[in-house]
This record gives structure tokens, C-alpha cells and sequence, in this order.
């Protein structure tokens, strides 16, 4: 689009050069103020009990405890930090530890099960299921026949800007060093929720993306190594922290188009950022990838 060469875009997040975290995108308060810092310490101490406590029972109870307030209080600091229940965050967790167990190991999806704190054994298949599409046994065949995909195969170019009929916008990484991400927006304040609309792409630069429906949404984005395959992203264990990016503003789209390119500045990874799913997405835009090279595979004879 005219003018967009001109833009100037924030290579770097708004955190990453204060020694106090600065002001947090994701919080959005200033963590130089008592008050904010003591939330974020609660929280942080909460989802750091939630991981190391993770095949057993868990109670509201116990994770306050452990962020030092009543479970009353609790449940109202933990979701102004991260925009979720401490249930949901808990059940992300949970749903991420067995994605990475079905992947990198043999057990059993009963032994799965009982390794994330399930009692039920229908609980979980039901619940891993509304998050991936897919239930345990399935989701293993499936990255077993599709994981090998690198994610940089899954980045297309894209519409020119010109001819572009969606949103516009760019991820940034730290220094400009290109690598790719998954970029998905959200519709506000649902991050635990499936992405309306989801893409891999490049950073540091313009693309554009399919038309969404008109409303406002968050774009939030992962960054993904240069040699990481679908598999390797679905199986990273909890608690190991990439980069991650929120927008710095919702994204309004009317008419299909967002009036002002957005854009989402990756940062260090915090533990008590919202679990964000992209699974069901991920392995439908490999799917697609395979189907793409079946049918423009020529008949051999």
C-alpha cells in the first residue's frame, strides 16, 4: 500500500532494555510501582507451583498459597496479569506437558493421563480434544506423519501490499534479525481460545494477511527457530521461554482491512504469559502444505 514504505516500525519490545521490565504489554502497568510488582511476583510464585506440582491434584487453595493471598484475591490478581483463570492456565499447562509426552515418548495415553494430574481418563481425552481438534492417540499418528515439516516451509509471500484484501502488519524481532513466527489474532482478551485467523510468516517486514471478519482483535505471535519443524514446536516442554509478542493495540478491521498497519514486537518469554494454543492451526496449515505438494505432484506414467 502507498506510504507504508515510510513506516517506521519499534524493532524491539517495550522490555527489554529496563532492568524492572519496564512497562509490561501484556500487564499493562509499569513494574517500578510496589503494587504491580507485588502482583507479578504472586503470580509468577503461582505458575511456577502449578509446573513444578503438575501430576497432582491441584487445588485453587494451594496455588494462592503458594502466590502468598486468599483465593479470592488471588483469582482476581492472577487474571488482570494474565487475562485467564488460574484454571485455564492450569489446564494449558497440563494440555501442553501431554502433547509433548505423546510426542517424545511411549506411554500409553492412560499413562499420559495420570502424568498431568488426570483422575479421568475421559476428562482428558475430552479436553485435549477441544483444544487440539484431535484426541491423544490421533494427535500422535498425525505429527508422526506430518511433524517432520519444517515451519519455514509452512511461510507463504503472500498477496502483493497493493492488492491486499485483509489486514496488513509486521512482527518485529530483537535487532532486526529476520527468523519466522506464528501469528495468530485473537479475538480481545481470549488468548486461551482458538485464533480466528492464523499464519506463518517472516519478520521484520510487510505482509499481508486473509480477510478476517470485521471486530476487533489482538494479534499475538511465537517466534520459531529457523531449523524447527512442526513437531519440535508441538513438543517444547513447559517452561522453557522463546519469544512471544502482543500488539501493541487491538487490531479494528472494518471492511475486511484494519485501517493502520499493526504491529507485534517479539520479547523474552514470561512464565505467567497467557498460554496461547496454536495447535488445531499449526497442524492444519501443515496439512494444507501436504495437500498443496500431492496435488501439484505430476501422475508418474
Amino acid at each position: 500500500m502507498k506510504g507504508h514504505s515510510s513506516i517506521q516500525w519499534r524493532t524491539e519490545a517495550n522490555c527489554l532494555k529496563c532492568d524492572k521490565i519496564g512497562l509490561c504489554s501484556t500487564v499493562g502497568r509499569c513494574l517500578a510501582e510496589s503494587t504491580g510488582a507485588a502482583r507479578i511476583t504472586s503470580v509468577a510464585k503461582a505458575v511456577d507451583y502449578m509446573i513444578e506440582h503438575l501430576p497432582e491434584p491441584i487445588q485453587l487453595s494451594d496455588v494462592a498459597r503458594a502466590g502468598t493471598l486468599s483465593p479470592f484475591h488471588f483469582h482476581r490478581v492472577f487474571r488482570d496479569v494474565t487475562t485467564t483463570t488460574p484454571a485455564r492456565f492450569l489446564t494449558s499447562l497440563r494440555m501442553a506437558e501431554a502433547r509433548r509426552l505423546l510426542l517424545v515418548t511411549p506411554k500409553t495415553v492412560t499413562d499420559v493421563c495420570t502424568s498431568i494430574g488426570y483422575s479421568s481418563l475421559g476428562t482428558f481425552i475430552s479436553q485435549f480434544g477441544k483444544l487440539t481438534g484431535l484426541s491423544p492417540r490421533r494427535f500422535r499418528c498425525v505429527v508422526e506423519q506430518i511433524g517432520h515439516i519444517p515451519v519455514e516451509e509452512l511461510v507463504e509471500a503472500g498477496p502483493e501490499l497493493a492488492a491486499a484484501s485483509g489486514p496488513i502488519g509486521a512482527v518485529t524481532g530483537l535487532h532486526g534479525e529476520p527468523c519466522n513466527a506464528l501469528l495468530g489474532l485473537f479475538r480481545l482478551n481470549r488468548p486461551q481460545e482458538l485464533p480466528t485467523m492464523f499464519h506463518a510468516i517472516a519478520t521484520n517486514r510487510l505482509v499481508a494477511l486473509p480477510p478476517v471478519a470485521d471486530g476487533d482483535y489482538e494479534p499475538i505471535a511465537v517466534a520459531v527457530g529457523p531449523s524447527a519443524t512442526v513437531r519440535d514446536v508441538l513438543a517444547t516442554p513447559i517452561g522453557v521461554l522463546g519469544r512471544i509478542g502482543f500488539g501493541y493495540s487491538p487490531v479494528t478491521v472494518t471492511g475486511g482491512r484494519c485501517r493502520h498497519p499493526f504491529q507485534v514486537a517479539l520479547r523474552r518469554q514470561r512464565r505467567f504469559d497467557p498460554p496461547v494454543e496454536f495447535t488445531r492451526p499449526l497442524l492444519s496449515l501443515a496439512r494444507r502444505r501436504v495437500l498443496r505438494i500431492s496435488h501439484s505432484t505430476p501422475a508418474i506414467g
